[in-house]
């Protein structure tokens, strides 16, 4: 979880401090990116596991075997 919020950011921005307003920012970005891949990994694992249930599993039986 952040350490900053968007109110701490802009008034880190609105006194000038640049290096904190650049980590809160930094910081709350970061934090948005990793709950987004936190649910893409839920969303791909349960697509993943009702696409092989639903799914037939079928060998190379179409006639085209090499010799």
């Amino acid at each position: 979880m952040s350490d900053y919020t968007t109110q701490d950011a802009v008034k880190f921005a609105m006194d000038g401090n640049v290096k904190e307003f650049q980590s809160a920012v930094n910081d709350l970005l970061m934090d948005k990116v990793q709950q987004q891949i936190q649910l893409k990994k839920v969303e791909v694992a349960s697509s993943f596991m009702s696409a092989s249930s639903e799914e037939e599993i079928v060998g190379d039986n179409d006639g085209d075997q090499e010799v």
